[in-house]
């Protein structure tokens, strides 16, 4: 579990407001669901990339913040998050490129919110149907004279019965004009090494240009992952690039 065990004082870049962020003793990164475009379902640990809003009105992120190695007092205010509804403006008025570039990274992921509605409740058609033909077949399977009671009781199938598994499949993903229009301009952020001294993730990157139906770029992307980089979250990648599917897919580590 992630441990907090303090806070600590830090100044804004912008104008240099005080502010108390947790100390961590101990990080926890995993969540129950991950996302192909890094969306992570309950994590442990926000997932925002730091963006943060001043009572200046200015967005800033915690790395560029100043911290002044002293622990805060109950009476220095927490950091406030950016709520969804102001990316568009931080997008709009942000000077700063590394600002932006995390700002379009979660506008990103929250303009998949609706589709991931959408998928939740056809995967779990899809598995309420290979579940109902595993019912069936296990019923078929019975002498003839158990079939009716065994249903009347709707009795689970043993565990070693053999299950017939439904292709995988998802719903269509369309992206609007405004999603390929942020993927497009994150992708020239991420490119232009907007937030040295990180790397490029360049799962990130081959993720980006697939939700665009840019295959080909894509598997160029994909090709430029150190091998042991994500390796469950590539092979997703990598499956559906084979597939040419262009929308985010959940999945589990």
């Amino acid at each position: 579990m992630t441990r907090v065990v303090g806070r600590t004082l830090i100044a804004t870049p912008c104008c240099k407001t005080l502010y108390a962020t947790p100390k961590y003793g101990f990080a926890n990164y995993s969540a129950i669901g991950y996302w192909t475009d890094g969306e992570k379902e309950h994590s442990l640990m926000p997932t925002d990339g730091g963006l943060r809003m001043c009572q200046c009105g200015a967005a800033f992120l915690l790395r560029d913040s100043i911290s002044l190695d002293i622990d805060a007092g109950d009476d220095i205010p927490p950091t406030s998050y950016v709520e969804s509804a102001q990316l568009p403006q931080i997008i709009a008025n942000t000077k700063s490129p590394r600002v932006e570039v995390t700002a379009r990274r979660n506008y990103w992921r929250d303009l998949n919110d609706e589709y991931r509605v959408t998928y939740r409740a056809y995967r779990d058609n899809e598995e309420a149907l290979e579940q109902a033909q595993w019912y069936d077949d296990y019923y078929a399977s019975l002498p003839a004279w158990q079939r009716p009671v065994r249903r009347l009781l709707k009795s689970k199938p043993p565990n070693n019965f053999p299950r017939t598994r439904r292709p995988f499949s998802a719903p269509p993903y369309t992206p609007s004009e405004e999603q390929l229009e942020n993927m497009a301009r994150l992708l020239t952020l991420i490119l232009a090494d907007t937030e040295a001294p990180l790397t490029i993730d360049f799962l990130e990157v081959a993720e980006l240009y697939r939700e665009q139906g840019l295959f080909d770029e894509a598997k160029d992307a994909l090709g430029r992952c150190p091998e042991y980089q994500q390796r469950v979250t590539k092979g997703v990648i990598a499956g559906l690039l084979d597939d040419r599917s262009i929308g985010p897919v959940r999945f589990r580590m």
